[in-house]
């Protein structure tokens, strides 16, 4: 709050008395009576003027305490604002990182597989917010997904764990190694040269992984792939076998109409020999004499 100054207050106070009693003491001639009655009149009229000054000087300060007093309210409510906004996508980050959270499984080296694996999916996250180039955030926004796909897959099928070792070991840190080793260069000003080459090689070592990641998930699902197989040929073999499949009801057609033409009772024509003397039979010679 700010401070009142008390000598305004008494310089107006004085003011109002000195004019008081110049006024009455010129208009009575300067007579001592006039003084007098100025000096009273003055001290009455000074005391009024310092009061209203003083009145006034407290309302100005109110007003202005009001004032401060609002802006801090008003600065207050704002940062309350900001701070309910920051809470609000915390919260809304962490509830999406819970959802996309790979559940563990009991397995020891499954769970080993995808907690060392969410750890890299974050590291992955971190280098493609710091790198900033637009092919390789492409590249590695793929390859975050192709590993969650791996890791997700172990979370479903702890067995198929020892199936990623190397992958884990070896193909995932070489990678992240590189991406570390590009950011760096950028970040500590490497000449163009030396960045361009560096880029390129980064590039196509991250098209490398990516062709191993497919490869990886290819693998985790072969079995799949088996069982499938193994089911649609059975399921073919029951429709044929149930007459539901239409190749095999156009061959069973065509061989049942063959059949009806072996053994129907539809007359057959025997047409007459000719003779060794090629002699027309009589029929035949009666038919084309009667023409």
């Amino acid at each position: 709050m700010s401070k009142k100054n008390p000598n305004s207050n008494k310089k107006s106070g004085g003011a109002g008395f000195i004019i008081t009693l110049l006024i009455l003491s010129s208009l009575s001639g300067f007579s001592f009576g006039g003084i007098i009655a100025g000096v009273l009149l003055g001290l009455g009229i000074g005391k009024i003027t310092s009061i209203m000054g003083s009145g006034l000087d407290t309302t100005t300060h109110n007003r202005r305490d009001r004032e401060r007093q609002a802006r801090e309210e008003a600065a207050a409510r704002q940062q309350a604002e900001i701070r309910s906004r920051q809470l609000a996508a915390e919260a809304e980050e962490k509830k999406k990182a819970d959802a996309n959270r790979i559940p563990l499984t009991g397995d020891k080296i499954a769970d080993a597989v995808i907690t060392t694996g969410q750890d890299m999916l974050n590291t992955i996250k971190k280098e493609n917010a710091a790198i900033p180039d637009q092919e390789l955030t492409e590249q590695m926004n793929n390859l975050y997904v192709k590993c969650e796909q791996i890791f997700r897959t172990v979370s479903e099928t702890p067995s198929k764990a020892p199936q990623v070792r190397k992958f884990m070991n070896y193909y995932l840190p070489t990678t992240l190694k590189m991406l570390a080793n590009y950011r760096t260069m950028q970040q500590r000003g490497v000449s163009y040269g030396e960045m361009k080459e560096a880029r390129e090689t980064t590039v196509h070592g991250m098209n490398l992984i990516l062709t191993a990641c497919q490869k990886q998930i290819d693998n985790l699902h072969r079995e799949n792939m088996l069982d499938i197989s193994t089911d649609i040929e059975v399921l073919e073999q029951m429709l044929k076998r149930d007459g539901f499949m239409e190749n095999e009801i156009v061959e069973s057609a065509r061989t049942a109409a063959e059949a009806q033409m072996r053994y129907s009772s539809a007359p057959v024509m025997n047409f007459p020999v000719e003779s060794d003397d090629h002699e027309i039979p009589s029929g035949i010679q009666a038919g084309i004499q009667q023409e």
